[in-house]
């Protein structure tokens, strides 16, 4: 059994849009609407690029939120 931790890819939203192409206004449309996963670092905000590709892949179609508050994400 592995025990080593898996830590998503993130960048902040000038480095996600040119990996993806997308225009950096949208992006933060994106983060805004809560279509991509995200966290605040300070000042800056970190994109999930893992969830911006699955967003990319899938269209607009939001991903299930936990209720209860926080997730694990296991991947």
């Amino acid at each position: 059994m592995s025990n080593t931790i898996q830590f998503p890819r993130m960048a902040t939203i000038k480095e996600a849009a040119a990996v993806s192409g997308l225009a950096v206004y949208r992006v933060r449309q994106l983060v805004a609407a809560g279509q991509v996963k995200h966290i605040n670092a300070g000042r800056r905000i970190l994109v999930n690029l893992d969830s911006l590709a699955r967003y990319l892949n899938t269209g607009d179609q939001p991903e299930p939120i936990n209720p209860g508050g926080m997730q694990r994400i296991i991947e």
